[in-house]
């Protein structure tokens, strides 16, 4: 299960990656302001020197990389974790985490600060920005939910009980 929670983190990892390089460099987002893609979406160059939606703004290089030791920490954790993973569900959404952690621990130790760029909205409601690397993040942690409400880790509680 160790190996496949890698190779979920790694592709994590490097999905995440290819799309920053291809907003940032090729599509150069940077200088094209806000793309509307569809009425309630749009695309947008924000530069994130906080964790998620923009809590805990580290400004100067301190909180940078109090921010970065934080967040390799947590991963040192999820690792631990994912040593004892004993399913698929568990072992891939530790993984998907992990690699979406390494993803934005990248873009901090590299540029400062974490480049999102996906804008839902909805009239003049706005949510928070954010990349690939949340998305993978937020989808293993609901994973990780669902494994532990229905998966089989929930099945052995029950017959512990």
């Amino acid at each position: 299960m160790l190996r496949l929670g890698g190779i979920f983190a790694l592709s994590a990892f490097i999905i995440d990656r290819f799309n920053k390089w291809w907003f940032l460099d090729v599509f150069d987002i940077e200088s094209k302001g806000v793309v509307k893609v569809l009425p309630i979406f749009d695309v947008v160059m924000v530069w994130n020197r906080g964790v998620s939606f923009g809590f805990l703004s580290a400004s100067d290089d301190f909180g940078r990389w109090a921010l970065v030791a934080l967040n390799l920490i947590i991963v040192a954790i999820l690792i631990y974790w994912l040593k004892s993973a004993k399913n698929i569900l568990l072992s891939g959404a530790i993984g998907l985490v992990i690699g979406g952690a390494f993803g934005n621990i990248y873009d901090r130790v590299k540029f400062g600060a974490v480049a999102d760029f996906f804008q839902f909205h909805w009239e003049s409601w706005y949510f928070a920005v954010f990349n690939v690397a949340d998305s993978f993040i937020f989808i293993g942690a609901v994973l990780l939910i669902f494994n532990s409400t229905f998966g089989s880790d929930a099945k052995e509680k029950t017959k512990e009980e």
